[in-house]
């Protein structure tokens, strides 16, 4: 799949998420196995850093695929 064109005829891949789910499990994994010192202080900052990260990501992927987006919204715009 291009994540630089995402194409949103295919059910497969307009069902992507652009902004993948972070669990309480996935943090936990992290901060055991990369924090040398583990307080409320380290774990906030390791999931801020993993949080912004996706986010950045997410952006990248909505701005490679604007024009996708709004050529399928004009498109379904005029089916409905």
């Amino acid at each position: 799949m291009n994540w630089n064109n995402i194409d949103l005829n295919s059910p497969y891949e307009s069902s992507q998420n652009l902004l993948d789910g972070y669990d309480f499990d996935t943090i936990l994994l992290e901060v055991s196995c990369n924090l040398k010192e583990i307080t409320p202080e380290t774990v906030r900052k390791q999931a801020l850093e993993s949080i912004n990260c996706k986010y950045k990501t997410a952006i990248e992927i909505l701005e490679a695929n604007l024009q996708n987006l709004t050529d399928a919204a004009l498109k379904y715009r005029a089916i409905v």
